[in-house]
């Protein structure tokens, strides 16, 4: 899964980076190096490439209330068209959710369960695009419309299986246009169009990040392991 990750580039940035136009009334949010569900989060929409802002976790537009977003951050790419929370927005409300890079625990064996946070992140230190869903949601007394999206997971990948069995589902550059767009509707069509990713980088961090009010830059600087069973 992807519970927290690292955004500190600023919309102009992101813009450039991604080749995409910022929405009207966009304003920069705040760098985080903690980003938690229910955050506010930069997310591109579909097909003309707008960088906006989301709440992070899906809130279907049946859903009673907002509080539906905390067990919606992720939805699973295997069974995602098919979720009633989710099979909507998989036909034709699609996102990327940039990220620097990501974080993940590592659940070491023994008589007493520890966790090692990981962080995880492109090799060359490029933003990550992680492919994502997008719903509007409006509450019953007619207030204002909330943007709310998730971000698609998939099985690890052999690398990042040694941490989790869960990451995020990432776009190669070339991909990117194609999945606003639509294309790329079943499993094996995604899957293969991640696995053309290059090698990430993925090193201990200070279990500080396990705290969501921790937000600092240095949250992401490689430490030793925090635990005695090491990965390799």
């Amino acid at each position: 899964m992807c519970g927290r990750y690292a955004s500190s580039k600023g919309a102009d940035e992101l813009i450039a980076y991604f080749e995409a136009t910022g929405d009207v009334g966009l304003q920069d949010l705040a760098p985080s190096w903690n980003v938690a569900p229910t955050a506010q989060i930069y997310a591109i929409l579909d097909p003309a490439k707008v960088l906006t802002s989301a709440r992070w976790g899906l809130v279907p537009s049946w859903a009673k209330s907002l509080d539906f977003a905390a067990k919606t951050i992720n939805a699973r790419v295997e069974t995602a068209a098919e979720k009633p929370s989710f099979r909507s927005a998989f036909k034709s409300r699609r996102a990327i959710i940039p990220a620097d890079g990501y974080y993940e625990w590592y659940t070491a064996s023994g008589p007493v369960s520890r966790k090692q946070p990981f962080y995880i992140c492109a090799r060359d230190r490029s933003p990550l695009a992680m492919a994502g869903l997008y719903e509007w949601w409006t509450p019953s007394n007619g207030g204002l419309s909330v943007l709310t999206a998730t971000v698609l997971t998939r099985d690890a990948t052999p690398q990042i299986a040694e941490i989790h069995d869960r990451m995020p589902l990432m776009l190669p550059r070339e991909a990117w246009d194609g999945w606003l767009k639509g294309e790329f509707s079943t499993v094996d069509e995604l899957l293969a169009i991640s696995e053309t990713l290059q090698e990430l980088d993925a090193y201990p961090v200070s279990s500080a990040v396990n705290s969501s009010r921790e937000n600092r830059s240095s949250l992401i600087d490689p430490v030793p392991l925090e635990i005695e069973q090491v990965l390799w």
